[in-house]
């Protein structure tokens, strides 16, 4: 008989390989991941070339119903109409944006030169650098149902493409909620001295 110790060893490092592939899925769906930023839009709060941390099991509560999304998260999705480009987009749902939730389904939404108001009240936005920027009004919007209405916290005119271009988000779209950032731990600041980067959102 031929020595069967090769392939034994062959066979316990492919049933490794599939364990450690299965756990890393399962963590990556049901744990938690991160999320890189490419792009200015959520300037700001992030950075292009930033990774937020984003808890995966807060997407399986909202579909079960019990959890929901609020104004205030930023969250990633994909963005209504989006086709795959890529193959590692058709294989993860993408392409992605990151946004931040200003309205839920039933609220109404607009924009009075750069100022956010729902329900007809003003909303007070820190996030946004040096206050609201004035770029086109938008017209009152009720998100309906099943959706929710974004917008990134880079204001300026075509800084951000979001619910102003494609409308409200459905939230089967929505991927989960970006909740701290946790790369670079730093970033230069405008005094050539680093300054920490590690924040929740």
């Amino acid at each position: 008989m031929g020595d069967r110790r090769p392939a034994e060893r062959f066979a316990a490092t492919l049933l490794r390989a599939v364990l450690v592939l299965t756990l890393g899925l399962a963590v990556a769906n049901f744990g938690f991941t991160t999320v890189g930023v490419d792009g200015t839009s959520m300037t700001p709060t992030l950075q292009h070339g930033d990774r937020a941390w984003v808890p995966r099991f807060e997407t399986w509560l909202v579909r079960l119903g019990w959890r929901s999304w609020t104004p205030g998260d930023v969250v990633y999705f994909r963005a209504p109409g989006a086709a795959p480009r890529t193959w590692i987009d058709r294989l993860t749902g993408g392409p992605f944006l990151i946004k931040r939730v200003v309205a839920t389904a039933g609220q109404m939404v607009e924009l009075r030169r750069g100022r956010l108001w729902v329900d007809g009240v003003a909303v007070d936005e820190p996030y946004l650098a040096g206050g609201p920027t004035a770029v086109p009004s938008l017209a009152p919007t009720v998100v309906p149902r099943g959706h929710l209405f974004v917008l990134g916290d880079n204001r300026a005119p075509l800084a951000s493409r979001d619910s102003r271009a494609f409308g409200p988000v459905p939230l089967d779209h929505v991927a989960g909620r970006a909740s701290w950032v946790v790369w670079p731990p730093w970033r230069r600041g405008a005094d050539d001295g680093p300054s920490w980067n590690l924040h929740r959102l």
